[in-house]
């Protein structure tokens, strides 16, 4: 299992780079003044074509959820037009999202007989040896319907939206003229400190909170089952062993994207901060259904 959390935690910083490296070549602001350019600016009357003719990224990504946040905010403000575009996301792409938190936590679930597979071949380092281990941990995958690689097919799904995200929240005029709760949603955080409002310091601070929660949850709720007893202890299942392998791979990768998303929201507005927030808010609520209707108590 090293191997493939090797590889793991370098495509996701591969795509880290990737993610910084776009967001900086394309800024909707004016490199001179800092403000939106004109004709980034997107209106409700801000037509598809226009918008087609920058990119196929701008007319099928940032468009529709610029104008979702255009038309929402028309009936509200600003603010509840992200959280009603962070759901709709959320809930469109639940079928992979959901899918990789299943296997996430069934991943968890099948530490034992993991830990079994890899003591049984601890110290051989022969060819047939490792085909024999991996065999098995192919089986063990098979049994419990678990895709080891599918939060990676999640990660590439999620990687245009946070990109289409950043840019609508900037470009879409409901943001740009309009606030949240009094709150300018295109200040940042930085901008918060050094101006002493302290209402953004407290909005990063909330989502890196949750961002936490979130990711931690499935764990929380792993420990909850073996407490009630729903989780059966193997034999030779050995606690000291839960803070490598797996598990130390899995938290390296969550305290690596709250590290990540704490850097990159720093700088940026405050509505990606606000859209980070109610995402891992759903994110526990989704990780509640799931441990109800879809994780198997055995």
């Amino acid at each position: 299992m090293k191997p493939f959390f090797k590889d793991k935690k370098k495509l996701l910083w591969m795509t880290v780079f990737i993610l910084i490296v776009l967001v900086a070549c394309s800024s909707p602001r004016d490199p001179q003044t800092g403000e939106i350019s004109a004709d980034k600016l997107i209106g409700l009357n801000t037509s598809f074509g226009s918008q087609m003719e920058n990119g196929w990224f701008d007319g099928l990504i940032v468009w529709p959820i610029a104008q979702l946040i255009n038309f929402v905010a028309g009936y509200s403000d600003a603010g509840m037009g992200i959280i009603v575009v962070t759901l709709l996301l959320q809930l469109g792409t639940a079928a992979f999202t959901i899918k990789a938190q299943v296997s996430s936590q069934r991943m968890q679930m099948i530490q034992p007989e993991m830990q079994r597979i890899q003591k049984k071949y601890e110290g051989k380092s022969d060819d047939r040896s490792k085909m024999m281990q991996a065999k098995e941990m192919q089986a063990l995958y098979a049994k419990y319907e678990i895709n080891p690689f599918g939060s990676i097919l999640t990660l590439f799904l999620q990687f245009p939206l946070i990109l289409g995200v950043y840019q609508a929240s900037q470009r879409a005029q409901a943001v740009v003229e309009g606030s949240f709760l009094g709150i300018n949603l295109t200040n940042t955080p930085s901008w918060g400190i050094s101006n002493g409002e302290w209402t953004y310091v407290l909005i990063f601070v909330l989502m890196l909170v949750f961002q936490f929660i979130s990711f931690k949850f499935p764990q929380w709720q792993q420990k909850q089952r073996e407490k009630k007893g729903k989780v059966k202890r193997k034999a030779y299942a050995d606690p000291k062993n839960n803070r490598g392998g797996m598990m130390g791979g899995m938290n390296m990768m969550m305290y690596g994207n709250i590290l990540l998303i704490g850097f990159l929201a720093f700088t940026w507005p405050i509505s990606m901060s606000f859209y980070w927030l109610v995402s891992s808010i759903a994110r526990v609520i989704q990780n509640i259904i799931i441990n109800k209707f879809f994780i198997k108590q055995e």
